[in-house]
């Protein structure tokens, strides 16, 4: 498993599917493991409101997602999880009783200005000013702590400068896994 983190506007998904056509390997998106489940009454209830879905909901259809790719057996790529402190400790969880195996966990730096000025540019209806700053402070305050929860249960974070061309961080990527 890799464990791709970074800011919106960092270019995590698209170094996920990168790094899937490499690899010949899945992404578990859980943004489009939700998109999927919309149906979901608990889904629909949390995206109308607009917060986030309960770990109680998320963590046992992303269970399921990793019996359907045989993920304790098969490489693939995580993006999206965790996104909060109990998600990482039910992800370290997963890998120290070996139900998971981890091959690397990067995370993408970007500065908010780099990031902001990449998802204009991306155009998205709900790239607006306003959102774009909530999430910055939800990964602030929510994704940073789980990152700096796995880095203190000795899991190494692989940092990539994110600041460059997509072939760059590509590359970077590549050398990380490489010496992994």
């Amino acid at each position: 498993m890799i464990v791709l983190f970074g800011i919106a506007g960092s270019g995590k998904g698209t170094q996920a599917e990168i790094l899937a056509g490499e690899l010949n390997c899945p992404i578990l998106s859980t943004g489009e493991l939700l998109r999927q489940n919309r149906d979901n009454p608990a889904v629909k209830a949390a995206v109308e409101k607009g917060v986030l879905v309960a770990d109680t909901v998320l963590l046992p259809m992303i269970e399921k997602e990793f019996a359907k790719i045989g993920a304790t057996k098969n490489e693939f790529i995580l993006d999206g999880t965790p996104r909060n402190e109990a998600q990482a400790r039910w992800l370290a969880d997963k890998i120290k009783s070996d139900q998971l195996k981890l091959t690397a966990i990067i995370h993408i730096l970007l500065s908010k200005e780099t990031a902001l000025a990449r998802l204009k540019l991306r155009g998205r209806h709900d790239d607006t000013e306003q959102l774009i700053s909530e999430r910055f402070k939800f990964y602030e305050q929510s994704v940073v702590p789980a990152i700096n929860y796995l880095a203190d249960q000795g899991f190494k974070i692989t940092e990539i400068d994110g600041d460059h061309s997509v072939e760059e961080v590509a590359s970077q990527i590549r050398k990380t896994l490489a010496g992994s």
